[in-house]
């Protein structure tokens, strides 16, 4: 199926709305569990959305409450800014409950947004806007993209939106991340970025004193990823008992959230030697990886013992300007893979991203530092 066919949907649409029938070949399965969840909760796809925005007085309270998130997720709000700018969307915090918090980017199209309420304070949960995609992400507990008539509603047929939940290291879903447009591009990669500025947030929880009384295994099969967002991360108390982790060190050692309070580090590794340089870590199962295990309030460390990407952890607070350098590494890898899979044809790969063939030419040229071939 491809990502988005205006045909398939429309004729998914009156397949669902008009006919009762289930549209499982026309439709993305996410999508359609959505379309079901809003019909269970009995949203009326005839009648305008519910969703409207907290009072003057509701929404300073709200922000107040949500501050530790914002600053939380603000160098991935900030770099991911410059790219709603280039691309004209809107960059988009909400809370647990789909409650937008922040909202940053394209003037132009926030002006519009404006009109259907995304500005913080607005409820975007499947029950208060039907089908989207930062209710759809929070409902799902994982990345999803919804474009165009994929919104349960008709009046929201004119958005494209991908979103990711912000899952804390106890794996409680804390927010989401969006990034919305106008539904006349679709931009594939949006949701690649979505999910890679998560995974750097995901990765900051684990800063500064929040584990300073437990001992933090940091792993990955490449001991180049190490101290980088897309590392392993797993907490033990003075027990060696789990008590915090991030889904990438969960998916490493095949557990799930169940397994926080109730497996021990001899249950998952081998036995290991807390020190602060990289070592060999060998798995319950025989997989190897590479990692550093100690515990921060005792680390001494010097920043030459550590990778660079652990500086930001051990030594100053990640920039907004790394967060965008990351960010702007996905975006370069996602524009390669679509060059590489329409056989080097820069109209063509142009056209799966959502960006004209002249920006696409110069941002290669810009992030690769030499003219792609």
């Amino acid at each position: 199926m491809p990502l988005y066919s205006a045909s398939l949907t429309e004729a998914a649409r009156e397949k669902f709305f008009g006919r009762g029938e289930l549209p499982t070949v026309e439709l993305k399965q996410p999508i359609l569990r959505s379309w079901l969840r809003c019909a269970e909760l009995g949203l009326d796809v005839a009648k305008p959305p519910r969703a409207a925005a907290l009072e003057r007085t509701e929404l300073q309270t709200f922000l107040a409450r949500h501050e530790r998130l914002r600053r939380l997720c603000r160098p991935e709000l900030d770099a991911l800014n410059a790219e709603a700018h280039e691309t004209g969307a809107v960059v988009i915090l909400a809370d647990a409950q789909g409650v937008i918090v922040d909202a940053v980017g394209d003037i132009g199209f926030a002006a519009q947004a404006a009109e259907i309420s995304l500005r913080p304070g607005a409820h975007w949960s499947e029950a208060a806007a039907g089908t989207n995609a930062i209710g759809a992400a929070l409902a799902e507990r994982r990345a999803v993209a919804v474009h165009g008539g994929e919104h349960f509603f008709e009046s929201h047929a004119n958005l494209s939106g991908a979103a990711a939940p912000i899952v804390d290291p106890r794996g409680v879903v804390v927010g989401a991340l969006a990034l919305s447009a106008n539904a006349g591009v679709h931009r594939v990669h949006a949701l690649g970025l979505v999910r890679f500025a998560v995974e750097q947030i995901e990765h900051r929880f684990f800063g500064g004193n929040a584990f300073s009384a437990a001992t933090v295994l940091r792993f990955h099969t490449d001991p180049a990823v190490v101290g980088a967002p897309r590392e392993g991360l797993l907490a033990f108390d003075d027990d060696k008992r789990l008590i915090a982790a991030n889904r990438r060190g969960l998916s490493f050692v095949q557990r799930d959230w169940s397994a926080l309070d109730c497996v021990s580090f001899d249950e998952l590794f081998e036995p290991l030697r807390a020190a602060p340089q990289m070592a060999e870590i060998i798995g319950s199962d025989g997989r190897r990886y590479y990692g550093l295990a100690n515990t921060p309030s005792s680390c001494r460390a010097r920043p030459t013992d550590c990778p660079l990407e652990l500086h930001d952890i051990c030594f100053e607070p990640l920039s907004a300007r790394l967060a965008e350098h990351r960010l702007r590494d996905a975006e370069l890898s996602a524009m390669r893979a679509a060059l590489d899979a329409c056989d080097g044809n820069f109209s063509k790969a142009a056209r799966v991203l959502g960006v004209h063939r002249s920006t696409l030419y110069r941002r290669l040229n810009e992030r690769a530092g030499e003219r792609p071939r």
